[in-house]
């Protein structure tokens, strides 16, 4: 069938024509925003699961229904501790746009002109020449956002644009995707900023998004992170809405699968977002017409495999070393696992502790995760299913 007119869209972040079986987090930070003007309490949310499920995907849902309703938003992506700017200047950065907008809806709020003054002196930590404050025609408030103390300084600016948005009938959310890599430091700064807030009523809210040790993380940056947010655990879809996912948007194209098709790409799929789009795209150009059958989703799923191979899971295999490779089949021999580390270091022949500084790479490359003490296991779902292909070409 016409590839112009494909449905599906296997991207980094990018939204399906069919987001299904996500109502209940999407739920969850509208229950955030009610709250908030409200006057109650909320807390902010931390979606954690392995990569493919769908997390940005979502993030970028609640900040696009964020946007909508004027709320000032900040999304921001952390990468690896020695790939990105420092913290403080993403979040200046990203808040800029968004604070002039409002300059524009609300020029007379003597709130927002404090906030601005904080942000300005906020960002000029960041960035002494000005370049992340243009367009806000403010003075600095010299002792608020400028202390230099991350904790301190997020607080203070938290707390400064929660009051401001308070006067455009809004709230502030900061949108955080690949969490995990912030420092702990970060980490503490952003629960710091959470705490305080909450504390008050204010309106500022953090949704974050990471691998599965997202939650140990922030726990281990602050005692008491466990009960600032609202964890969400974001995994495979169930069977019904991974069929709505993986049907829907072809019928809106006047396409329809044959249902023991459907089940072909959906086992082949495991219920994973990401592989469902991924399958679904290279079974439709496998597709001569409407019924999509078994035969092309059979065919689809060849390609698929082969596109995924050569782009989704080499581009990670490649980052890791000779040695990093060795452990990671060592973890493949588990399936979806997860491995015991000393089970790994068995196969290996070696001693758990010879292979902290490699398990502790592969955690820093996001490849793999500790679920647990004592325990490693693959961040990207079909990994191992991967690892055995190479090896057996190899």
């Amino acid at each position: 069938m016409q590839a112009r007119l494909n449905p599906y869209s296997p991207g980094a972040g990018v939204r399906p024509v069919e987001l299904a079986g996500r109502e209940a987090e999407i739920e969850a930070f509208d229950v955030i925003r009610h709250r908030a003007l409200a006057g109650r309490s909320a807390q902010s949310i931390v979606l954690y699961g392995l990569r493919g499920v769908g997390k940005t995907v979502l993030l970028n849902e609640m900040a696009d229904r964020a946007d909508a309703e004027g709320w000032l938003t900040a999304r921001i992506e952390a990468h690896l501790s020695g790939e990105r700017m420092p913290f403080r200047r993403q979040i200046a950065q990203s808040l800029n746009t968004a604070l002039r907008h409002a300059q524009g809806r609300s020029p007379k709020s003597g709130r927002l002109r404090a906030a601005l003054a904080t942000f300005k002196a906020f960002s000029l930590t960041a960035s002494p020449d000005g370049g992340l404050t243009v367009g806000l025609e403010v003075e600095p408030q010299r002792g608020r956002g400028d202390t230099g103390s991350l904790p301190a300084d997020l607080t203070d600016l938290a707390i400064d644009l929660a009051d401001a948005a308070a006067d455009l009938d809004a709230g502030v959310t900061v949108f955080i995707d690949e969490m995990q890599h912030l420092a702990l430091d970060e980490l503490a700064a952003v629960c710091q900023a959470c705490h305080e807030a909450s504390q008050r009523r204010s309106r500022f809210f953090v949704v974050g998004a990471g691998l599965p040790n997202l939650p140990g993380l922030l726990s281990e940056a602050k005692s008491y992170a466990e009960r600032l947010f609202t964890y969400v655990r974001v995994d495979r879809l169930e069977p019904r809405a991974a069929r709505a996912a993986l049907t829907l948007p072809a019928l809106e194209e006047g396409v329809e699968w044959v249902e023991a098709a459907a089940d072909v790409a959906l086992a082949a799929s495991g219920g994973y977002p990401y592989f469902i789009q991924q399958y679904g795209q290279t079974t439709w150009n496998a597709a001569v017409s409407s019924p999509i059958t078994v035969h092309d989703a059979q065919e689809g799923i060849r390609a698929g495999r082969d596109l995924l191979d050569h782009g989704f899971f080499r581009a990670r295999w490649e980052r890791a070393t000779r040695s990093e490779r060795e452990y990671l089949a060592a973890m493949a021999v588990d399936g979806h696992g997860p491995s015991s580390t000393g089970e790994v270091a068995s196969r290996l022949g070696r001693q758990i502790t010879a292979l902290g500084p490699t398990r502790a790479k592969l955690i820093a490359k996001g490849l793999v995760f500790s679920p647990e003490h004592g325990q490693i296991g693959f961040s990207v779902p079909g990994m191992a299913d991967f690892i055995a292909r190479e090896l057996e070409r190899s």
